[in-house]
């Protein structure tokens, strides 16, 4: 990071706790506790009216300033979205920040835009993930997403992919090389329970000696925790699922685990703060359809898990096949295959945990993560 004390005004779409809101409480730390001047801006969880979720308790925690977007909306709504660009602009001209670093796709689109018509001089924009590579979209709406992220990368000055493949992609995207730049996640040193201490806390119902099957995040179709739940129903008996997190895909998920009489093995958890509760799992899965380069992978390897995840673009940063885990086609099928072998086989367990700690530890620190960041706030921009 420079010397010099900057304003740097963070922007995210949405306040509920994922893995782009992880990255921006990362960051504002980080540059909050190198002296530089913090403000992040957001909406509320993703509907009409809904309040500010955990992101914003954990900046206002660190005594980071939090302005609401009362019109950030998760879904594309034509009027919302056209008021966010002039709320956002009025709150950018009013904070007159030196850096103006947008993440997630709206966030992205909209702040780039606002910060140019008023003036910004340093826009960095940050993708989470290739939003035209959620495949079970019509091929309309993924051409004019590929044209929306053509523009916010053109819009900004600079951009950061947090995988190798969106890195590589986005630079074969026309007249954009030059603002591309490759920056991986990364995680701190975390305190975990024990394995029985975690367990009591979380899901004491569970019977002991219970093989625990764990996942974390948002209850949302992109996360595909229906494809897991109906791989539960061709597992062994002493097999329990266990999902921490919260959303709008409940109330299917909960019929879904009714209707196939799973009520007794599958467990819902709601929002947990669930990093130290990793060891309670034996394994850990990520059946997401889209992902950008998930936390939730890196922190599952520093509690030493086992780990089955989708074969997309940003968890091939973290998973080998074989060696620290594996990466499927996250369908029942071969989820309750994968899952079954590791079940049966604890010495595999063992091995592919170890190697996925390691991995983490030698690639993903928050160390990295900041200083190559702010590497990149300080170089020099272009206006290409």
């Amino acid at each position: 990071m420079p010397k010099k004390k900057l304003k740097i005004l963070y922007l995210i779409t949405k306040s509920n706790y994922g893995g782009a809101q992880k990255y921006v409480l990362d960051l504002a730390v980080s540059a909050k506790n190198a002296g530089h001047d913090v403000v992040v801006a957001c909406g509320g969880t993703g509907k009409t009216g809904a309040p500010t979720g955990q992101l914003v308790a954990k900046l206002q925690a660190n005594n980071i300033p939090v302005i609401k977007v009362k019109n950030f909306l998760r879904d594309m709504s034509f009027f919302s979205d056209i008021l966010s660009i002039f709320e956002v602009w009025n709150i950018v001209r009013k904070q007159k920040p030196d850096v103006l670093h947008v993440t997630s796709s709206k966030a992205g689109g909209v702040g780039a835009l606002a910060g140019r018509l008023a003036g910004v001089k340093n826009i960095i924009f940050t993708s989470h993930g290739l939003t035209i590579d959620e495949v079970w979209r019509p091929y309309w709406q993924r051409f004019l997403i590929y044209i929306g992220t053509w523009l916010t990368i053109k819009l900004a000055h600079k951009t950061i992919m947090i995988s190798t493949e969106t890195f590589d992609r986005a630079r074969r995207m026309p007249c954009l090389t030059n603002k591309i730049y490759l920056v991986k996640n990364g995680v701190s040193t975390i305190n975990f329970l024990d394995k029985p201490s975690a367990r009591k806390t979380l899901s004491p119902e569970i019977p002991p000696r219970s093989f625990w099957i764990g996942g974390m995040g948002e209850l949302h179709p992109n996360k595909n925790w229906s494809s897991v739940i109906m791989a539960m129903t061709s597992l062994p008996e002493k097999i329990h699922l266990v999902i921490i997190g919260e959303g709008e895909e409940r109330a299917n998920l909960e019929k879904l685990i009714k209707d196939n009489h799973l009520q007794k093995r599958v467990h819902l958890l709601g929002f947990v703060e669930g990093a130290p509760y990793l060891k309670a799992y034996d394994v850990f899965i990520l059946p997401s359809k889209k992902e950008g380069l998930p936390y939730v992978l890196m922190e599952a390897g520093m509690a030493e898990l086992p780990t089955i995840a989708s074969d997309l673009p940003g968890n091939r940063d973290i998973i080998e096949t074989g060696r620290t885990g594996f990466l499927i086609e996250p369908t029942p099928k071969l989820l309750s295959t994968t899952l079954e072998m590791l079940f049966r086989d604890e010495g595999m367990r063992r091995e592919l945990g170890q190697n996925l700690k390691a991995e983490i530890e030698k690639n993903f620190s928050i160390e990295n993560m900041s200083s190559q960041t702010f590497n990149v706030y300080a170089s020099n921009t272009s206006d290409a």
